[in-house]
């Protein structure tokens, strides 16, 4: 499952949440929720993992009851993608942060900042924009559920070469300028 699929489960009323990279479906549960159903709704289609374990600390017997409304693992996708690949596919909406790149594709209609923003970054390095924006911790758990892989680090062949080449080119400078005088 991936974050496609949660979101259109979500469209369709369902209450959906990724803990620990798994799903859970939690509809038929939202009106025994203790914590009120109000959370669940807010929490829709997001990793919650460090609001289960962290904020709120949910008992074992929770823990042990969730079983009963898992519905699959969350894909986690940790592919390393170039940037020609990136920038060659026109279908998608890539946007790369920190060296991360996310299909905000499905996303975009719902971006609180509008599908604008994230078409003006669309197949591009976004990082100095998001974190000039200052989005929320909500935002930032949200993000993983986007991911769909990490940018591949190349060797800076070039470079090595084209410094080699002016070294030299000093030397050989310098060696005609001793010479000639």
């Amino acid at each position: 499952m991936d974050q496609n699929y949660i979101d259109k489960q979500v469209k369709q009323g369902k209450i959906i949440v990724v803990i620990k990279k798994l799903v859970y479906d939690l509809t038929d549960f939202k009106i025994r929720h203790p914590g009120g159903f109000k959370i669940l709704e807010k929490y829709n289609g997001y990793d919650v993992t460090r609001q289960f374990e962290v904020v709120i600390r949910h008992s074992e017997k929770a823990k042990e009851m969730m079983k009963e409304f898992f519905i699959g693992s969350f894909q986690d996708r940790k592919q390393k993608v170039s940037w020609e690949h990136i920038r060659s596919n026109q279908e998608k909406l890539y946007i790369v942060i920190q060296n991360n790149l996310y299909d905000c594709t499905e996303f975009a209609d719902n971006h609180p900042g509008g599908k604008e923003i994230l078409l003006l970054y669309k197949n591009q390095n976004a990082t100095e924009a998001f974190k000039r924006l200052g989005h929320s911790q909500e935002a930032k758990e949200k993000m993983d559920l986007y991911k769909i892989g990490e940018l591949e680090h190349k060797k800076a062949e070039g470079n090595s070469q084209r410094w080699l080449l002016f070294f030299i080119g000093l030397v050989i400078a310098y060696i005609y300028k001793s010479i000639a005088y």
